[in-house]
């Protein structure tokens, strides 16, 4: 057994892992207090796990400074190697940056990983020699993770440490995603060294993800490089930034260079120090490229009242039906993770949607419903075809959230309507100016004339000209005034005497059926009699 075996992994723990060795495809163990006598165990269950996919043994100090332990590098290495399914390695924070031996056989079993970690290593020299030419010689690395001040942090390696990084990423060609960060590579207040960098990741082919947070490159020279680099519109899809010490006027700098780009489509702003007159510049770039899916911001210096306000109007501005439509309906703008009056995660949960009709129709009902109640202005409706009102006031009167519509938008399901969805409508038909319209009185044969067929029997039964629909009347109608009179005259003309019981009810029958066959013509003419 190696030496530095930890007695509780060895009897307790590992049993229970190679008990279930059929079934288990990600072993993580970061963090376990592990020595280098432990993986001669963890070697043992790789290399019988056929089926094992992903392995992190970050953070246990595994590989120090002295041949026996140089034993568990190469038992793990041998494990790794040319292993079926494992393609993700974590070995960040195992002592491999004071072991060059170690580092070496590591690297010699990691031909086959497709992602590989060694972050937080301080690598001297003849450390990163390794790690570079490793890349550089056939592999299937496609995901490499060198973070942690092994590239500037050497005062007096700097510059054959950067310019071993660029000559490597020149000539990689299956690298697709490199993580750089924290390596100082704005250390000293000049930008020889990102520059350097810089050209590397410019020059390398495949390069698609790139990580340069944590390395003080906020200055205004230091976004020109970056931003040069963005406008050239490279195959770039994800940059990271953060944490860099970026102000507005660096940021401006490279909102202008993304209005160039139709590549990149995410990119992290957090924990810099963007302010709300860096604002209108994100906006513009948001309201202008519909490439970008993801824009994070967190934890910068943007204040609710105007800045978040002004960045979430580029995603959905509520100030009328023309200005929702017109907004970004792809981008994720992440801010400050909680709505703080921006709405921010109905929106972003609205354009992470595939149908843009579906997205629309959820930003109108939530401007109905939450962020301007006062959008159903009739005269934004004047330039609507009629055919589709039917369709719009069925979006006035739905709320989002409530007897689940929307669910998957926001959990707010039960939350009480503001105004009935009725009175929204009867508003909104009150005051449109083109509502009239729907009942104009005329012949209709626009709408309502089908067949040449039933043109031609209206006109037949109305002989009079269609649009004096004014004083039509019942057919029949004045005969019936005509009938009605000659009755009441024939029993004015008999003789005084007290009719009979018989000629009394006869009378009130009579009288009670010329009532009820009265007419709209009767009430014309009724008062022409008087």
């Amino acid at each position: 057994m190696l030496p530095g075996s930890h007695p509780f992994f060895s009897t307790s723990i590992m049993p229970i892992i190679t008990a279930n060795i059929t079934t288990i495809t990600t072993l993580e163990l970061q963090c376990c207090n592990l020595k280098s006598g432990d993986v001669e165990f963890i070697s043992k269950f790789v290399k019988k796990n056929k089926l094992l996919g992903v392995l992190n043994l970050s953070r246990n100090e595994l590989f120090d400074n002295d041949e026996e332990y140089n034993k568990a590098a190469k038992l793990l290495s041998k494990a790794m190697k040319k292993h079926p399914e494992l393609s993700f390695v974590n070995l960040s924070n195992t002592g491999l940056g004071s072991n060059n031996e170690a580092m070496e056989l590591i690297l010699e079993g990691s031909k086959g990983i497709n992602s590989l970690i060694l972050d937080n290593h301080t690598f001297g020299k003849v450390g990163l020699a390794l790690v570079t030419n490793f890349l550089v010689r056939k592999n299937a690395v496609s995901e490499f993770s060198l973070g942690g001040g092994c590239v500037g942090k050497e005062w007096e390696n700097r510059k054959s440490n950067t310019n071993a990084l660029k000559q490597c990423l020149e000539k990689n060609t299956t690298l697709e995603q490199l993580c750089l960060s924290s390596n100082n590579l704005g250390l000293g207040g000049n930008d020889r060294i990102l520059s350097t960098v810089m050209s590397g990741i410019k020059g390398s082919v495949s390069l698609v993800h790139v990580d340069l947070s944590g390395n003080d490159i906020g200055r205004v020279s230091s976004m020109k490089l970056i931003a040069k680099y963005l406008a050239s519109n490279p195959s770039l899809i994800y940059l990271n930034l953060n944490n860099n010490g970026i102000k507005t006027n660096s940021s401006n700098i490279l909102m202008r260079a993304l209005q160039k780009n139709n590549n990149l489509e995410h990119l992290s702003l957090a924990r810099n120090s963007i302010t709300d007159k860096g604002a209108p510049a994100i906006t513009d770039v948001l309201r202008n490229n519909n490439t970008l899916l993801t824009v994070n911001v967190q934890w910068n210096k943007l204040k609710i009242e105007y800045g978040r306000q002004e960045l979430f109007k580029a995603l959905c501005d509520p100030t009328s039906l023309d200005s929702i439509m017109n907004s970004n309906h792809t981008c994720r703008l992440i801010v400050a993770g909680k709505n703080y009056g921006t709405n921010e995660e109905e929106i972003n949960k609205i354009n992470v949607l595939e149908n843009e009709g579906t997205k629309i129709r959820y930003k109108v009902v939530l401007a109905y419903s939450w962020m301007n109640k006062d959008i159903y202005d009739p005269r934004s409706f004047d330039d609507i075809p009629l055919e589709l009102m039917p369709k719009l006031l069925e979006l006035i009167q739905l709320e989002m959230g409530y007897n689940g519509y929307g669910k998957e938008i926001t959990r707010n399901e039960h939350k009480e309507r503001w105004m009935n969805g009725l009175s929204k409508i009867y508003e909104t038909i009150h005051q449109w100016p083109a509502f009239p319209s729907l009942f104009a009185r005329g012949p209709g044969k626009a709408s309502l004339t089908k067949t040449g067929k039933l043109k031609r029997k209206r006109e037949k039964r109305v002989p009079k000209a269609a649009d004096e629909d004014e004083d039509w009347t019942p057919k029949g109608a004045r005969k019936q005034r005509r009938r009605s009179a000659g009755v009441v005259g024939r029993n004015s003309g008999t003789s005084e005497s007290a009719p009979t019981q018989n000629s009394s009810s006869s009378g009130r029958s009579r009288r009670s059926s010329a009532s009820t066959s009265v007419s709209y013509a009767d009430v014309d003419n009724s008062e022409d009699e008087s």
